[in-house]
């Protein structure tokens, strides 16, 4: 993940990854605005039972998808994924337009 992605990316693969944290996002009392409250609230309505899919693949613009992948990922510290599960998805052939 860039170092550029933003919270809500963030805090989605932090707090339903596989691996969820104790608490969903810790920040100083000065970080917490009334839209942070809100969006705070929205992911803890989520629950910890919800999980999120993940799904990645390689394209390009003249051949389309080349493959495609679906499962759970896990954020790291360091911006990079583990894949606890992952399953190849099969990919239709590029129409020759």
């Amino acid at each position: 993940m860039p170092a550029n992605a933003s919270p809500t990316r963030q805090r989605l693969f932090r707090a339903h990854g596989p691996q969820p944290p104790e608490t969903l996002f810790d920040v100083g009392e000065d970080l917490m605005t009334e839209e942070y409250l809100g969006l705070r609230e929205a992911f803890e309505e989520l629950g910890a039972s919800t999980r999120l899919v993940c799904v990645f693949f390689t394209a390009d613009a003249e051949n389309g998808i080349h493959a495609i992948h679906w499962g759970d990922a896990h954020l790291e510290p360091d911006r990079t994924f583990t894949w606890p599960y992952r399953e190849r998805l099969p990919v239709a052939p590029a129409e020759m337009g």
